[in-house]
Formats: structure tokens, C-alpha cells, sequence
């Protein structure tokens, strides 16, 4: 390949597969993902790609690909994910899985977005070097899991079967706008129950209000030090109560009181030493409390994610998409949380976001995603793995 003539995606290959895969609902539960799955396999082996299926049960799989390189520089792995939310409760301006792409170039469907848009791109932008015949200097993994929307279990399959063995960077096409993500937070989601004793509620002496003491746990726990690391991009951590449900009839002294919270993280703070600092306050409201009793069970435990702005692979990104967009990416962190949150910990590897679509039109009803975007996107995910990282 000469450095004039960069290969490039047919100009409706991204269209066309994005289109296909939000005809397949994927909805998450029950998730569904094995169709899409081999669709997309279907696809790559029809351009020289290998690959395989990783089957996690009934209808449900990961898939995985390579694009063979020279072996001069470490692999990289792009990964997406194939599940999708829940459609939600609101009327859809256009069918949610029927790929509808109205004449201002704006495709609609659940999915488009978050992230089957973004997943077709990297998978095209593969098909296209290997459609060419074009070699980089490291090999190139594709992963898309199952299941991300509700547990990572195909992150956590993948990385228990050892797929990211040797790999040296980790892309991932969550919809950023197409910006540079290099930092998101984590996330614990915890559930506590307080137990008491019921009573006639004109005589709450002879009880204890397990609403009462879930109160005075919530409020302790708002007060807890969650943490003194600070991101420049992300800030400190958070907590926010989800839900508490408590109580049967006005006129019962409640015996049991169901609270989730949810915690986000960011790089340097351990969940493990979180964890043991909120059971030190369970066991001192105990001691301190007249008939406390508290339990708590981790429910959801996300590592945050962070990669310094200087790595070889972020640098390379943002000049590879600068050369695509015609001007400099942002460079930010992130809320929520990926699939990185289950790969990244433990290797070190640096870990970029970057997709097509409006991460705000995510999990939202009229999820859409501009086709130019696509475009942008798979000519991105193509130029990526050519470009020497140093």
C-alpha cells in the first residue's frame, strides 16, 4: 500500500451493515445476541477474515476476529458490544428495528447509537484492509460480547479465556461523538436491607422501624469518605440512591427496608477498600444503634478506566481522526462505564473510546445516528491499525 492511496470503505458498507444488524433485536434481557453474532461472522469470512463464535448458552455468544499484520508492533483489539437496551415506554417516531433512513441521512433504530453503529464501523473498517489486501504492522482483534447493557458477561467470558493474551491496546466504539475518550468511571451498585420488628403502628415502642434505621444508614453513607482521588477529567466519586422500598400499611411499624445505591468510581479508587470502609460502618451502627441490623450485597462492580493523554495509542488516535474529521478530536472522560471496565483492570492496557452518534441519544427513545458519522467512523477504524504507534 502506498501512502497515497490509504484503502477506503466502499461508501455504503457501513450503512448497509449497520442496517442489518438493528433489524435483529438484541434487547437486553434476554439479550438474543447469537444472530447478530453470526451475521457479523457471516460478513467478515466473506472478506478473508477468521474468526470464531465463544457460545455463552441458549441464543448468546461472543464473537471473534482477526486481521493478521506483519508482527512489528503489538496487536490491538477493537471491541463492541451486540446487546442492546430495552425500547422503554414511549411511542418510537419511526419503527425501532426496522433501519429506517429518512432523506436528511439520519438512520433510526435501537442500536444505532449504542453501539451496533460503532460495532459495524470497526467491523468494516477490517473487511476494507482485508478486502485490499493490506497488511499492518500488528494484528488487529475484533470482540463483540454479549450482554454489556446488564452484567459485561461476555467481557468477563472473553477475559477469562484469556483473549486479550498479548494485546497491546484496547479500542472501544462506544458513541462519543467521535472524541477521544481516555477515561471513564466505574461503578458499584450495592443493595442493603434493614431488618426490625414489626408492631401496631399506634405503639411503635414495641417495635423497630426498619425504614428508620435504613435513614440513618443512608445518611451515614452520604457521609463517608468515598474516596480522596480526583480525575482531571472525571472529578471526584459520586453516590446516589436509587430506589428504597419499605413497608406494607400505614399503620405496621415496617420490619424490612430494601435501599440500592449506586457508587461511581474513578481511577485510584479501590472498590475492595470501599467496600471494607462501608462494612466498618455497618458494623459501627451496630454497636451504636439500639437493634440495628443491616446487610449489604454488591449487586453490579465496574472498575473506572484511565489512560494517560500520552500514550502511543491515544496520540496515534488523534491524529489518525483528525485526518478524518479535518480538525483536532476533543479529548474527555465519560460517566458511564464499558466492557474496558472488565478488560482493562488487571493488564494495563491503554484504552481508547471512540465512536459514531450522540452518546446523549443513547438508551433514549428515536435512538438515531448520522450515516456521514458511520462513514467517518469505519474510515477511522480502517486508518487506525496502519499508522505506527511511538
Amino acid at each position: 500500500m502506498s501512502a497515497q492511496s490509504p484503502p477506503s470503505p466502499g461508501r455504503d458498507d457501513v450503512l448497509d451493515l449497520t442496517r442489518e444488524l438493528l433489524r435483529i433485536d438484541t434487547i437486553n434481557p434476554p439479550g438474543n445476541e447469537r444472530e447478530a453474532a453470526e451475521v457479523a461472522l457471516a460478513y467478515a469470512r466473506s472478506h478473508g477474515l477468521d474468526g470464531d463464535l465463544q457460545p455463552l448458552g441458549d441464543s448468546r455468544a461472543n464473537l471473534r476476529l482477526v486481521l493478521r499484520g506483519e508482527g512489528e508492533q503489538a496487536p490491538i483489539m477493537y471491541c463492541g458490544h451486540l446487546d442492546t437496551v430495552p425500547l422503554g415506554t414511549a411511542p418510537w417516531t419511526r419503527p425501532p428495528h426496522a433501519a429506517e433512513v429518512e432523506e436528511d441521512g439520519v438512520l433510526w433504530g435501537r442500536g444505532a447509537v449504542d453501539m451496533k453503529g460503532g460495532l459495524a464501523a470497526m467491523l468494516v473498517g477490517l473487511t476494507t484492509l482485508a478486502r485490499t489486501g493490506t497488511r499492518p504492522p500488528g494484528d488487529v482483534h475484533l470482540l463483540a460480547t454479549a450482554g454489556e447493557e446488564v452484567d459485561c458477561a461476555g467481557a468477563r467470558a472473553a477475559r477469562d479465556a484469556g483473549l486479550l493474551e498479548g494485546v497491546g491496546g484496547l479500542v472501544i466504539a462506544e458513541p462519543t461523538d467521535l472524541d477521544l475518550v481516555v477515561a471513564h468511571k466505574g461503578a458499584l451498585f450495592l443493595e442493603f436491607v434493614t431488618r426490625g420488628r414489626a408492631a401496631h403502628g399506634s405503639m411503635p415502642d414495641q417495635g423497630v422501624n426498619a425504614i428508620t434505621h435504613m435513614t440513618t444508614l443512608l445518611d451515614r453513607l452520604s457521609a463517608l469518605d468515598l474516596g480522596s482521588a480526583t480525575d482531571p477529567l472525571l472529578g471526584g466519586p459520586t453516590a446516589s440512591v436509587g430506589t428504597v422500598q419499605g413497608g406494607s400499611v400505614v399503620n405496621i411499624v415496617p420490619d424490612r427496608c430494601t435501599a440500592q445505591v449506586d457508587l461511581r468510581s474513578v481511577p485510584g479508587v479501590d472498590h475492595a477498600v470501599l467496600l471494607q470502609r462501608i462494612e466498618r460502618m455497618l458494623s459501627e451502627l451496630a454497636l451504636t444503634v439500639p437493634d440495628f441490623d443491616a446487610r449489604m450485597t454488591v449487586t453490579g462492580d465496574y472498575a473506572a478506566v484511565g489512560t494517560d493523554p500520552g500514550e502511543p495509542l491515544v496520540r496515534t488516535a488523534r491524529e489518525v481522526l483528525a485526518g478524518v474529521l479535518g480538525r483536532p478530536p476533543g479529548t474527555s472522560g465519560v460517566s458511564y462505564f464499558s466492557d474496558a471496565s472488565i478488560l482493562q483492570p488487571g493488564t494495563g492496557l491503554p484504552t481508547v473510546l471512540c465512536g459514531p452518534g450522540d452518546p446523549n441519544l443513547a438508551h433514549q427513545t428515536d435512538e438515531r445516528v448520522h450515516v456521514d458519522d458511520l462513514r467517518r467512523a469505519a474510515e477511522f477504524f480502517t486508518l487506525l491499525p496502519l499508522a505506527p504507534r511511538s
